[in-house]
């Protein structure tokens, strides 16, 4: 037997309707930062693509830090449609020495995700051997959320078991190139946030 339908759908029938769903009720906004991720240490509001282009000016000034304080050269090639792209690439010539590094400024991904990070770390490796025999590869998997790899929660580091040895914080990254400089939280909260300020002012 087929269903009458006899009233018309007004917009306070509409109204009630969405009062009454158990699901569109239960919903709340989570304006709580995740504590995983880069944008928990930045004091002002950000939106998804402010979190995008802040971890973009992190790496970017990254770069510059390096090259300013040591003696590497930046070797980054511009990307190339198919190769997987490096996002820090640095040679030490009188060590003979090659410094690659994956920047994330969340690394607390589904576990498919992670996989994916460190496998295509674990790639960039190996291609790297090739590259440039008889130089020694020094890389990481930068979570630059954490001062060290001893800040990042266990449930975090199980993800990345098979390159813990190269799961590296700030502080970590700083010293595998030689910087001069050790950050402590409040330095580092700081610094962050000025580039949040200089970029979003």
């Amino acid at each position: 037997m087929s269903k009458v339908i006899l009233k018309a759908i007004t917009m306070e029938y509409l109204v009630k309707l969405i009062s009454e769903n158990k699901y569109i009720t239960s919903c709340f906004s989570n304006k709580k930062k995740d504590i995983t991720s880069l944008s928990y240490l930045i004091t002002r509001d950000l939106s998804q693509s402010d979190c995008i282009k802040l971890g973009n000016g992190v790496e970017k000034l990254l770069v510059d830090l390096v090259s300013q304080n040591s003696v590497v050269t930046n070797i980054k090639p511009k990307n190339k449609k198919g190769a997987k792209e490096k996002d820090h690439l640095f040679c030490d010539e009188n060590t003979k020495t090659i410094y690659y590094a994956e920047l994330k400024a969340n690394i607390n991904l589904d576990t498919e995700k992670s996989k994916a990070t460190y496998t295509k770390c674990l790639d960039i490796v190996e291609k790297l051997k090739e590259e440039y025999p008889g130089y020694s590869i020094k890389w990481c998997l930068l979570g630059y959320r954490y001062l060290n790899y001893n800040d990042i929660s266990t449930t975090i580091q199980k993800k990345y078991k098979c390159i813990d040895a190269n799961l590296y914080g700030i502080n970590q990254y700083l010293t595998m190139l030689n910087i001069d400089l050790q950050f402590t939280n409040e330095q580092y909260k700081e610094f962050l946030n000025n580039i949040a300020d200089a970029m979003f002012n």
